[in-house]
């Protein structure tokens, strides 16, 4: 059984491995998708359930994918408790 030190170490390595230090600061559903290894319908799903927020800009949606990143490892952390 891994211990949680060891789960977020390898959670933090996935999006370390995914998302490459000079992310365009605001991206779409399907490149967030493509980042994170999800589908599109994931990412809308989350956002539907308020798991993520993303910005609008007129009918435009966009997500900051650091913004997404700290909102899912932090929301993680606590269902691990």
């Amino acid at each position: 059984m891994e211990t949680f030190k060891k789960q977020q170490d390898r959670v933090h390595a996935i999006f370390d491995k995914r998302i490459v230090a000079l992310t365009p600061r605001y991206v779409c559903s399907e490149e967030l998708a493509q980042m994170l290894g999800v589908s599109v319908h994931a990412i809308r799903k989350w956002r539907s359930q308020g798991k993520i927020v993303p910005k609008k800009f007129g009918r435009s949606v966009r997500y900051v994918v650091d913004e997404v990143v700290a909102t899912l490892t932090q929301k993680g952390r606590s269902n691990a408790k």
